[in-house]
């Protein structure tokens, strides 16, 4: 994804949605961030995102 100078951080959207997740492709209740500058919606779910945030550490 590309980055853009002062750009505001994803926003996140307060309830969960069912969409399919961009890390495991199954249709699930998935956080929703918002790119507010290019309008680009992802999704994950909170498993995947469990397996995200444990990669990072």
């Amino acid at each position: 994804m590309d980055t853009f100078e002062d750009a505001a951080p994803p926003q996140e959207q307060t309830e969960l949605v069912l969409a399919p997740c961009w890390e495991c492709g199954q249709a699930k209740f998935c956080y929703e961030p918002i790119v507010c500058c290019t309008g680009t919606r992802f999704h994950t779910c909170p498993e995947c995102r469990k397996e995200i945030e444990g990669r990072d550490q």
